[in-house]
């Protein structure tokens, strides 16, 4: 899964850094990402010698993320230095990050990602409208006018690999470009439990029941500002699918022995269904 970087860790205990010339950041802009652009044509993290002005002039306009194996990470916002002055920077789609070594850079940016969403999303106070300040000591934003404050925001998910005897049930969805199979998920409702998210989801999308509900792992996710937490559970009653055509362009039942395998093995998804493909004859117990 994307989160699977050992023996790298990530460790996001907030810190009150001075950032260096030889550090690397992250930027973001319209979903892209900032990368520094080598003479073989490889694309890297950049740092922020790569910008080419005095760190003095660059060190209020980042946040400390986080350190991947005591190696401090920073967040630079795409408005703070003018992109036409950039030499050897563009900015390119996420999922490039999955192409740049080393390995944990993609958990990394998109764990960056999540956190760049939420300080661009509470630049002003949602109580008075006044402007939020950072704590320097620790992750969090205040506003001094009201008091109010404000932690990251993460949004629970829950996603269902139901299966029913040697067969699982796989969708597409109906609202997006993404074109292969997956299988039902959805963000959890305040006041639900997990479990009662996962039923609900289920009979929305599908128009089935589900019983014998079993956790499987979770899954940050940064994606969607989320994390992801995965279960397997049995058909209870009828396998007729009434569809949700509005969320779903399509739900099927699929024999486990010729399962689809379109999803990339950074998802917990593809974990999901890895163990189900591996446990065809007698499910997971």
């Amino acid at each position: 899964m994307i989160q699977d970087i050992f023996p790298s860790r990530l460790e996001l205990t907030f810190r009150n850094l001075v950032p260096a010339l030889e550090d690397c950041f992250f930027s973001f802009q319209n979903g892209n990402v900032l990368l520094r652009i080598c003479e073989d044509g490889s694309r890297e993290l950049p740092t922020f010698r790569d910008l080419q002005k005095p760190i003095e002039k660059i060190r209020d306009l980042t946040v400390f993320l986080f350190c991947v194996d005591d190696i401090p990470i920073y967040l630079l916002q795409p408005n703070d230095i003018v992109a036409s002055e950039w030499q050897c920077l563009r900015y390119f789609p996420v999922e490039y990050l999955n192409h740049i070594l080393p390995e944990w850079v993609y958990f990394a940016g998109i764990t960056a990602l999540h956190l760049g969403h939420w300080y661009e999303r509470n630049v002003y106070c949602g109580k008075c409208g006044d402007k939020m300040e950072r704590n320097r000591n620790q992750r969090e934003l205040i506003c001094h006018s009201c008091g109010n404050i404000v932690y990251p925001h993460i949004a629970p998910v829950v996603m269902v690999a139901v299966i029913n005897e040697d067969r699982l049930l796989m969708t597409k969805y109906a609202d997006r470009s993404l074109s292969q199979w997956v299988l039902i998920s959805g963000f959890v409702e305040i006041g639900e439990t997990l479990e009662e998210a996962a039923k609900r989801e289920v009979f929305e999308e599908a128009g089935i029941h589900i019983k014998d509900l079993k956790y499987f792992g979770s899954q940050p996710w940064g994606f969607s500002n989320s994390v992801i937490v995965g279960y397997i559970a049995r058909l209870d009653g009828s396998d007729e699918v009434h569809l949700d055509k509005r969320e779903l362009a399509v739900a099927e039942w699929h024999p486990r022995s010729n399962l689809p395998k379109e999803l990339t093995d950074i998802s917990i998804a593809y974990e999901m269904i890895e163990a189900l493909r591996i446990h065809e004859k007698g499910g997971l117990e």
